[in-house]
This record gives structure tokens, sequence and C-alpha cells, in this order.
């Protein structure tokens, strides 16, 4: 899928550039040049499944390592950014800064060392001391754990087509790369990512616009070690946001 994804916006960007090419004289022209853009909604974020290793023994087993497999409950979430970016005519080209916090309500154990399980009490206050949460809620394999979030600060590269319709209503479609930062519980790193979107532009001059954004972005498989033998892996943060907007051209 990741490679598909990279040709479709390898395919992009190649039809993307001769158009630009073509059209940047025009573009002056139709004083087109210069924007930024601010934009604020919602964000959805995939409960992503977390897997806690450390080494044999931590959580009952007798390998040499010990895992612990639990997926995240997470909240939507406040979304807000900033873009500043070139109109070429039909082609726009911009980076886009992004940030969401979400909070993370509950967590729910599926494995330990690779096998389903059950926790009893005596289990459960391993899991919360490894855990170091202050307080753990919840029954069975879930537990509450307040204070808990994903935070996402993400850099993206973007190209976007606009195709107009009539003067006032521009809609386009387009995407993009960049780097996307997480951090779980103050532990985190930058990873490579892509999105994909669409949205429309409601054109009030020809300096000013309000817009409508729907935005998918996708951040890869990352491993978080706490130290030599221990640590987090995390499955890919899927991003699906809403947002409204207004654009400043010069």
């Amino acid at each position: 899928m990741r490679n598909e994804i990279k040709g479709m916006l390898c395919s992009m960007l190649a039809g993307t550039a001769l158009l630009t090419s073509t059209s940047a004289w025009a573009a002056d022209e139709d004083g087109r040049g210069f924007y930024i853009a601010a934009e604020a909604g919602v964000a959805t974020l995939n409960d992503p499944v977390i897997t806690y290793y450390d080494a044999g023994g931590t959580f009952g087993g007798t390998g040499a390592e010990d895992t612990a497999t639990a997926r995240l409950t997470t909240k939507s979430a406040v979304t807000f950014g900033g873009t500043i970016g070139y109109d070429f005519g039909p082609v726009r080209a911009d980076v886009q800064i992004q940030y969401s916090r979400h909070k993370i309500p509950a967590l729910t154990i599926q494995s330990v060392n690779g096998s389903t399980v059950t926790l009893d009490q005596e289990a459960r206050d391993e899991v919360c001391d490894y855990l170091e949460a202050d307080t753990c809620g919840g029954t069975g394999n879930t537990f509450n754990i307040p204070g808990s979030r994903v935070r996402q600060l993400s850099a993206m590269a973007n190209l976007w087509l606009d195709l107009p319709v009539g003067d006032k209503i521009v809609p386009y479609v387009g995407g993009g790369a960049g780097i996307a930062g997480f951090e779980i519980d103050g532990e985190g790193k930058g990873k490579f990512a892509w999105q994909l979107g669409a949205g429309v532009a409601f054109k009030l001059s020809d300096k000013m616009a309000l817009t409508a954004d729907y935005r998918h972005r996708e951040v890869g498989r990352t491993n978080e070690a706490y130290d030599a033998s221990s640590g987090f892996r995390l499955s890919k943060l899927k991003t699906d946001a809403l947002t409204a907007g207004v654009r400043f051209t010069f």
C-alpha cells in the first residue's frame, strides 16, 4: 500500500510540475501569487495498537523478551494549523503546519507474549505499575488512564489542483508528504508521513477566500526505545481531519 501511495504522489508531482512550468507567467497576469492561510477543525485518530516490550520476566514470560500488546482508545480533538504557499494558476504548492492533541481515555490489553489473556487483579496491578500510572481504573483488560495524550505536529509539503466552478467556487484535490512528530506521554519521534485531501474555496474577492478541507494523513509504524531492552512499538497513525479556514493571496 505504501508503495502504491508513493507511486501516486510521484505521478501527481510529475503532472503538476508540467502544468506549473507552463502556467507560471499566466498566473502573474491573473494576479495569483503567494498566499497564507489558517485553519481549524476536528481530527479523528485511529485507535492504534501499542506493544510494550521488556526483558524476559517482566510480564511473566520465560523468554528473552516479554511483550504486552494493547489497543489505545483515542478521542477526537481540535486541530489547527497554518499554511504558506504559491498559487501558479490551476496548481498551488504549499507547506502546512498542523497540530492536534488526542486524549487516551482507555487502554485495553489484547495479548501478553503473543497469547490472548484475561487479567486478574494481580496482573492488572503489574501492568499499572509498568505504565507508571497514578491511577488505573477500569475492569478486566481495560485500564482507564487519566491524563494520557497522543500529540501530533506535522509539516507537510503539498501540491493542489484547482478545479474552478464559476468565478466564486473552486474545488481542489491533491496531497503531499513530509514529517509528522508524535508523542505519547512524553515519548515519541518524527516520522515520514503522507497525506491526500480535497476541499473547496469560496472566493470573497481576488485576495481572500474561505475554505473547507478534508485530509487523510498516515504515519508509518515506529519503535520507541526507553533503554537498551525496553520500549514500545506503535502501529500506523491514521488521522482524518475536517477543517475550515481563511486564505489570503498577495
